[in-house]
Order: C-alpha cells, then structure tokens, then sequence
C-alpha cells in the first residue's frame, strides 16, 4: 500500500505541510508506506484546454502539450493507492500550485479514468474563511476523477499553530484512507 502526500503549499515547513506530515504519519501506522511532492519543487504550466479545444485529453497529449515536466508528477500519483491533498486557503480556494495540478490532472480521468480506486484525503491550513469552499472544490474534482474518500477524509486548521483535535483529525485522515484503500483494494468503478 502506496500514500502519497501532494503538498500545495509554497512555503517550506508551512502549516498544511506539517498537517501532511502528521496524516502521513497515521498512514505508516496502518502499514503503508508513504511519499511526498512539493508542488514548489515542480514546474506546472497551466492546463491549455485541450479537451475543448481538440475533443481529446490523456496522458499522451497532456505531456505533448507543454507538460514534458509532469511525467514524473504523473508516475508517481499512478503508482500510489492514496493521494492525500495539502493547500493552504487562497482567496476561498486552494493554491495555485495545486489548482494547476488538479487541472492538468484531468489528462489522467478524461479519457481512460486512470485514478479510479484510488482513495484520497484533504488538508486545509487558513487564516481567514473559505476551507470550506477550498475543500468542498477539491472533494468535487476528485471525485468526479473517481476517487473515494474515507469517513473523516478531511481536515482543517486556522492559525499558525496546529490544534490538538486537527492533529487528531490528520491523523485519523491517513490511517483511514489506508483502510479503505484496503478494502477496495483496486476495484475500478467506472462503467461504460
């Protein structure tokens, strides 16, 4: 079993790091093994739209398309079981690190529905409003790329200091998403 933690945020040892970090760990103690993407250590061009500009989008023509830089994103979020979601609150939505990466994403489910069966979890770090707008975007995206989330598959925290619940929560996030991984283990969905 494969965790792999996508940190969104673009400072070093920011606060939705640490919470990753802490869900990571709940991972591990489910036995998994676990790894981590800093978005900032990545070039990600922006999505360019091919699905509606050439009615085609998948994995081939996303590299194609200025995006030579994401196979090795890529290969890592196929190889994984769990992909666990880190951003900071910007503007009542995540990142721009991660917006660029859930957009580009769209080459690994419009076609061939790569992420279905994956599971997948969401941390959220804010100083003023919109987790729940930032969490409630990511949750439809994901989704509809055919992830399943655990019961409690996210949390969030305000402030510049981690809650002891919110830790708690984080935890909890990454040894659940490692159970239900398990039991779907890799049963696809999708039907056509």
């Amino acid at each position: 079993m494969k965790v792999l933690g996508i940190d969104g945020s673009p400072r070093v040892n920011s606060i939705s790091h640490r919470l990753l970090e802490i869900a990571l760990e709940g991972a591990e103690k489910e036995g998994a093994s676990t790894g981590m993407l800093r978005l900032r250590e990545y070039e990600i061009p922006p999505c360019e739209g091919c699905v509606s500009y050439y009615g085609r989008c998948n994995l081939q023509e996303c590299i194609g398309h200025n995006g030579e830089g994401l196979k090795d994103l890529f290969d890592e979020i196929l190889s994984s079981d769990v992909l666990l979601f880190a951003t900071p609150v910007y503007w009542f939505g995540p990142s721009g690190l991660l917006k660029n990466l859930i957009d580009r994403m769209t080459c690994l489910e419009h076609e061939e529905k790569l992420l279905d069966g994956k599971v997948g979890g969401i941390l959220c770090s804010y100083e003023e409003e919109g987790a729940s707008t930032t969490i409630s975007q990511l949750f439809l995206a994901l989704s509809d790329m055919g992830l399943h989330f655990p019961p409690y598959a996210y949390t969030y925290n305000r402030g510049d200091k981690i809650e002891q619940d919110t830790a708690f929560y984080a935890e909890q996030l990454g040894r659940n998403a490692v159970m239900v991984a398990q039991c779907l283990d890799g049963k696809r969905w999708w039907r056509r």
